[in-house]
């Protein structure tokens, strides 16, 4: 279309229009033969409707509107996509790839999205009523679940990466990336692998309460810097990201991702198996009513690597002050209600929690505020009773002193540090990480003509010695330490209580670490015969025992640190201590 001052410009006096300029002019105007197109010819009225006509209820006012949406709106009423918005890049590899894109599901009658593929295309899609779910089984007897609502899909002709936007009604109830899920052999709902989202940038919706299995499934994707999930009113997320990235590996999710998301109770494998390194502070702060994290980040890559290339005089000072690391001391201080935390960390990293560049392994220190949940909204000490298998298979662990000074409601501590490798204090030659005596001392080491000598000095460290992570004369409130203090494998290296001694490289460091299982068990009083109910013999699965064993709440504590002399009364302590309970 030209404009009305240009074509006037064609038949000013004494011009003579030529051929061209005549079938502009005729061009830029529509002609009676031709139909015009109703999204060209728009309606403006601000004056809003008495009436209620079709779908266009009273009080409805008109700017700019397309005839065409006029009509729309009048004959089925007006759709109003502006309640979810979702987007996410994609990659194809190959020509005419047919790409899963999402699921969406809707409660109502009947619900609908526009998505445009980024390729140029893009179209009004209808969402299904969600009726359940769909099962079949495998020949080799797996059961798929397969939800009644409706997976997308689009045909990419080139390969290449594309961005794709979807937005939805507010009647879209869900929406999830993967095809579906398969119920393993464990009982656990496995999330279809989506290798074409490769990141996350916008999550928005006013209307969607279940983030369960949301983003499952994506194992080469990443967040964007700026991701968050604008979702305020999303009251679940179980394995919310299950899986996610854990083929890319990624330093960390935004640290203000939740911060709109305010109401789950429960955390239930949020982040299992993610790809995440880090967590950083501030994560988990709007989570007010929080009360269990359950398996959260088990089998995450948490702190995989974490340290590499750090240089190893470094490591011992930010091990002692907590500078640097990869799970915040104050990951919990904004969750006042917490009550479990069993399996949180189970398996992180892959049991690689970084590598100097001395060639040798730093660890994951477990602090004893961390355990001090609601610290910064006015808990005096935490509220978290249950631990089971919290930190297990961590294998190289070290522990601030008194851990848990801040948890006087802890009940059950079962398999919390079970099949953990090695726990020691070295992190490079003639290079070492304070030995803790207690939480205000530290051992000073000397050697004396052959004498060697470990003396309590003022200062600050970590520790592996059951004696020092746990200084009370009594922890009654305490009922398992079923398989809690298990080692991965045998020899003075491995384990909890096994000696320091570092003379042969020239160090003067040398410390019995014996440790008398009667005196430590008695410590716990209350964990004994009969303390293990039917309910916590089924969160802790022990493998290991006589059925009345596995009901006594010493079953397996000591499992594999009989194999040298760290224990200097296990001949006199009851066998079933040293049972193999832990279900691994």
């Amino acid at each position: 279309m030209t404009s009305k001052t240009e074509l006037k410009s064609y038949f000013e006096n004494g011009d003579i229009p030529n051929q061209e300029q005549f079938w502009t002019w005729m061009d830029s105007y529509w002609h009676k033969e031709e139909a015009i197109d109703l999204n060209a010819v728009q309606y403006t009225n601000s004056q809003p409707t008495v009436y209620k006509v079709g779908g266009v209820p009273a009080g409805a006012t008109f700017d700019k509107m397309p005839i065409k949406e006029v009509l729309d709106y009048i004959f089925y009423g007006k759709v109003d996509l502006s309640s979810t918005e979702i987007k996410f890049k994609i990659k194809t590899t190959q020509a005419n790839e047919r790409v899963p894109v999402a699921m969406l599901r809707t409660a109502a009658e009947v619900a609908q999205a526009k998505v445009n593929y980024g390729d140029g295309k893009e179209e009004m899609v209808v969402v299904p009523t969600y009726n359940g779910s769909e099962s079949w089984t495998d020949g080799d007897g797996n059961t798929h679940y397969i939800d009644v609502g409706n997976t997308f899909y689009h045909v990419f002709e080139t390969a290449g990466d594309y961005e794709i936007t979807i937005n939805a009604e507010a009647n879209v109830s869900y929406a999830r990336f993967c095809e579906g899920l398969t119920k393993n052999s464990q009982g656990y709902f496995e999330p279809t692998t989506n290798n074409y989202v490769v990141e996350l940038s916008k999550f928005k919706s006013n209307s969607l309460t279940n983030l369960d299995y949301t983003f499952a499934g994506l194992t080469v994707a990443i967040p964007s810097a700026d991701f968050k999930l604008e979702t305020p009113e999303v009251t679940t997320m179980n394995s919310t990201f299950y899986g996610f990235g854990e083929g890319k590996e990624f330093e960390a999710f935004p640290a203000d991702m939740l911060a709109q998301i305010t109401k789950p109770t429960i955390l239930n494998g949020t982040f299992f198996r993610a790809g995440l390194k880090k967590i950083l502070p501030g994560f988990l702060d709007s989570f007010a009513d929080l009360e269990s994290v359950w398996e959260c980040f088990k089998n995450s890559k948490l702190g995989k690597g974490y340290y590499n290339d750090l240089n190893a005089g470094a490591y011992p000072d930010m091990a002692i002050n907590a500078t640097n690391d990869f799970i915040p001391v104050s990951l919990f201080w904004k969750n006042p209600k917490l009550k479990n935390i069993s399996h949180c960390f189970n398996y992180i990293g892959e049991g690689w929690f970084g590598n100097l560049s001395s060639g040798y392994l730093a660890y994951h220190v477990i602090r004893r505020e961390l355990f001090w949940n609601g610290k910064s909204v006015g808990n005096t000490a935490g509220t978290i009773e249950n631990a089971f298998y919290a930190f297990a298979k961590n294998n190289r662990i070290l522990c601030e002193p008194n851990l848990l000074k801040h948890t006087p409601n802890m009940k059950h501590i079962g398999g919390i540090f079970t099949q953990t490798n090695q726990t020691q204090h070295t992190v490079g030659w003639a290079t070492m990480i304070p030995v803790a005596a207690s939480e205000t001392a530290i051992y000073q080491f000397a050697e004396n003509a052959g004498e060697y000598t470990a003396t309590a000095v003022a200062g600050k460290g970590l520790t592996f010695d059951l004696r020092v992570m746990f200084p009370e004369a009594s922890y009654p409130s305490i009922l398992t330490l079923n398989g809690a203090f298990t080692v991965a494998a045998t020899g003075g290296n491995y384990g909890f209580n096994h000696s320091i001694d570092y003379t042969p490289n020239g160090v003067a460091a040398k410390l019995d670490l014996g440790l008398s299982a009667a005196d430590f068990l008695s410590k716990f009083p209350n964990s004994k015969a009969g303390s293990v109910d039917t309910y916590t013999q089924s969160m802790l699965g022990q493998s290991g025992g006589s059925e009345i064993d596995k009901s006594d709440g010493r079953n397996g504590v000591f499992y594999m640190l009989d194999q040298d002399a760290r224990i200097t009364d296990k001949a006199t302590v009851p066998s079933l201590v040293f049972n193999n309970a832990i279900p691994y």
